[in-house]
């Protein structure tokens, strides 16, 4: 039964995807961003599939599972960087496609849009790899093991991408995010009523040994907060999967009412995994926290329900997959393509649609063969990301907020900011300094850079002539 739905749900979501390009996709800005025209309601589910991945599933089961009620912190800090996105919404009126089109667009010059593009790229392919192996693990629940699965799931959100490009990712994420809300809702209320509420889940936590703060929001501790939230934000503000979203909206009213209707909704979701969690531990007896969403799908749902439930899982990590595919083509195909080539995107709107979808299909296969064949290297491509997190957050917010930013502050802070989180990476310093994540230390640096910088080099004024 399980494997029933799971197979229909992604006929389904094929189906989407034809159906997208047959009658949506007719060039490349209707491929990489819905042809600029999402509503508030399409903008929101796009925007909190993104984040409401395998990570905020699973891992949100396993931090519940450890932490308690405070296990939700991740989920709810990808809550809060969404609603940050409110403020970032103005970039929707400058009509563009990419992070680094902005860099390039306020600070001039192509070498600050290509650094970008590069970073955010290796590590969108690190990440899409990752994503691929939490198709691997989910599909094991229900016994298909193996690199079977994985090939599967993988073919299936590569087709539907490379068809319907991002209108069958926001309508196929509009349906994920639904079936996944459901999905947590549904095993959340089971745990409870297995558990006798929420009075009994804490009796029977409490026969395990844990404190009293397994039940506080708090309870992980300030700091360890701090350090999930702040580079989360970080993360959501300069990410190239959210602002494509951002891009894609109808105009800058619907990105702000998205964005915060998102961040909203998100917070809520985040708190169910974390519950589930919390019950896993107080109704089993296994060690491995891991364990927790799965436990809970194998022993206290039926077959129709577990299916519903696993569907949510695989959806959730299908849609942050397909999210990061049309990301790093985005990056290919605008920033470095139509620059390096120099082509007319007026003109040539149906030879780059075929050059998105060639290249959604590479990138996807690329992330496939390095999840199968070169796992051991998906951490070092991820730390890309981290360095394009430390070297871009500052030029991205400073361009935002101060005019006097210059493109000498820009390109020296990204260039420092990088250069400085590889080092933390290599020498693992944040074990050294209060436990503070490498791009937080890194940005604070690559801050100072930006404006030492950018006040050396802004133009000097001219005095003008006495009359």
């Amino acid at each position: 039964m399980i494997l029933f739905i799971l197979v229909l749900y992604m006929a389904c979501m094929l189906f989407v995807g034809w159906w997208c390009g047959k009658y949506y996709i007719k060039g490349m800005t209707d491929f990489l961003l819905a042809g600029r025209r999402l509503g508030p309601w399409l903008l929101t589910a796009t925007l909190v599939a993104t984040h409401f991945g395998g990570g905020a599933v699973m891992g949100g089961g396993e931090y519940g599972y450890n932490y308690g009620l405070s296990g939700a912190w991740y989920g709810i800090s990808c809550g809060v960087g969404l609603l940050f996105l409110f403020f970032t919404s103005k970039f929707r009126d400058l009509a563009i496609y990419t992070v680094p089109d902005y860099l390039e667009h306020r600070y001039g010059g192509k070498a600050v849009r290509v650094l970008g593009a590069l970073l955010s790229l290796v590590a969108l392919i690190g990440i899409l790899a990752a994503q691929t192996i939490a198709t691997q693990s989910a599909l094991s629940i229900v016994g298909i093991k193996g690199d079977a699965g994985a090939v599967l799931a993988t073919i299936v959100f590569i087709v539907y991408t490379m068809v319907g490009g991002l209108w069958a990712d926001t309508l196929t994420d509009f349906i994920q995010i639904i079936i996944a809300a459901i999905g947590v809702v549904w095993a959340t209320m089971i745990v409870l009523s297995k558990a006798g509420g929420m009075a009994g889940l804490s009796s029977l936590v409490a026969d395990k040994g844990v404190t009293d703060q397994y039940f506080n929001i708090w309870g992980m501790g300030f700091s360890s907060i701090m350090w999930i939230l702040i580079p989360t934000v970080m993360y959501t503000l300069i990410g190239q999967d959210f602002y494509q979203r951002l891009f894609s909206a109808r105009d800058s009213k619907v990105a702000k009412i998205g964005s915060l209707a998102g961040g909203i909704v998100m917070i809520i979701l985040s708190l169910f995994p974390a519950i589930i969690g919390m019950g896993a531990r107080a109704l089993s007896d296994i060690d491995d926290a891991s364990s927790a969403v799965p436990w809970v799908l194998q022993n206290l749902m039926n077959p129709v329900v577990g299916g519903i439930f696993l569907a949510a899982i695989l959806a959730a990590i299908m849609s942050t997959a397909s999210s990061l595919l049309t990301a790093a083509t985005a990056h290919i195909v605008k920033d470095l393509w139509v620059e390096t080539f120099h082509v007319d995107e007026a003109k040539e709107e149906k030879r780059l649609l075929a050059v998105s979808r060639n290249f959604t299909f590479i990138l996807g296969i690329l992330s496939l063969i390095i999840a199968l064949k070169v796992p051991g290297i998906i951490d070092a491509l991820i730390y890309s990301y981290t360095m394009y997190t430390a070297g871009v957050f500052i030029p991205v917010m400073g361009g935002l907020l101060w005019k006097g930013a210059t493109r000498a502050g820009a390109l020296s802070s990204i260039i420092a900011g990088s250069i400085i989180a590889l080092a933390g990476i290599l020498t693992k310093i944040k074990d050294k300094y209060f436990g503070a994540p490498v791009e937080v230390y890194a940005a604070l640096i690559s801050l100072v850079i930006f404006v030492i910088v950018s006040l050396a080099t802004q133009p000097k004024k001219v005095d003008e002539p006495a009359k």
